[in-house]
C-alpha cells in the first residue's frame, strides 16, 4: 500500500483524508510514517495521535491539538501530517469535532485514520476519506478487542431484565451527560459476537444490520437512546 501512496504522491494526486483498514495496526502506521518519509515531512510536521496511556478513548482535545496542528504552516516540510491510530476509539465528541476538520481541509495537510474495524467509525467521518484497505487480517483477532463477555451475558437474561439494565445504562448516561461510551461498547460487542456467527450462518445478517443501524441511529441523531435499544433487543430476540 505504501507504493500505491507513493504513486499518487509522485502524480501529485494525494488526497486530504486516508482511511486505513484491514491490515495489522503496526503495518499501517508504517505505511502513514512511510508516506510522510517519502514526502520528507520534519518530523515536527507530524502529529501521532493515539489513546493515552491511563485512558481508552482518543478525546476532544486530542482532536483538538489535530486540528490546531493541521492549521499551523508547516516547521521545515511541504506538508502537515496528523495520524490517528486505533481512531475507533475516538469520542463522540471527539469525531464531531473531526468531521469538522474533514468539511474543510488546510492546504498541504493529510490526515490519516488508523483504525482495525472501520464500521464502529460514523458513516459521516468514512464518506470524507479516501479508504485505503490493506490485507485482511483475521476477524476472529479483531473481535478479541471488542467482545466483552458480560456484555453478551446481558442478552441471555429474560427480557425483563434486559430491559431493566437498558433503563439503568441509559438513565445514568443521562443524568452524567456522558458520551455514550458504555452505550457503544455494548453495542460494538454486540456487533461483533453476531458477526462472528454470521460467517457460519446468513440468518444473522439482518441482526448486525439492526445493531449498526442502532449505533448510527445515536451517533448522529437525538433518538431517544432506551427505546432504540429496547427495539433492538426485540428485533435481535425475533431472529
Amino acid at each position: 500500500m505504501l507504493e500505491f501512496l507513493i504513486n499518487a504522491a509522485k502524480k501529485e494526486k494525494l488526497a486530504h483524508g486516508y482511511l486505513f483498514y484491514g491490515g495489522t495496526i503496526e503495518e499501517m502506521k508504517n505505511a502513514a510514517l512511510g508516506l510522510a518519509n517519502f514526502l520528507k515531512t520534519d518530523p515536527f510536521d507530524v502529529l501521532y495521535i493515539i489513546p493515552l496511556e491511563d485512558k481508552k478513548e482518543i478525546s476532544i482535545d486530542q482532536i483538538r491539538a489535530a486540528k490546531k496542528h493541521l492549521s499551523l504552516s508547516p516547521y521545515n516540510s511541504f506538508y502537515k501530517f496528523a495520524i490517528i491510530d486505533k481512531a475507533e476509539t475516538m469520542t463522540q465528541e471527539a469525531s464531531d469535532a473531526l468531521l469538522k476538520t474533514l468539511e474543510e481541509p488546510q492546504g498541504n495537510t493529510i490526515l490519516i485514520l488508523i483504525t482495525p474495524a472501520p464500521d464502529l467509525l460514523p458513516k459521516t467521518i468514512i464518506s470524507r476519506l479516501q479508504e485505503i484497505r490493506f490485507k485482511p487480517i483475521s476477524l476472529n483477532k479483531i473481535s478479541k478487542n471488542f467482545i466483552n463477555a458480560e456484555h453478551i451475558d446481558i442478552l441471555k437474561r429474560p427480557l425483563n431484565d434486559i430491559f431493566k439494565y437498558i433503563e439503568k445504562i441509559t438513565k445514568e448516561n443521562k443524568e452524567n451527560k456522558e458520551n455514550n461510551s458504555e452505550i457503544f461498547s455494548i453495542l460494538d460487542s454486540w456487533l461483533f459476537w453476531f458477526r462472528e456467527r454470521m460467517l457460519n450462518d446468513n440468518e444473522y445478517v439482518v441482526t448486525v444490520k439492526e445493531i449498526q443501524k442502532t449505533k448510527d441511529l445515536i451517533s448522529n441523531t437525538n433518538i431517544n437512546q432506551r427505546l432504540a435499544l429496547e427495539n433492538l433487543v426485540l428485533c435481535i430476540n425475533n431472529y
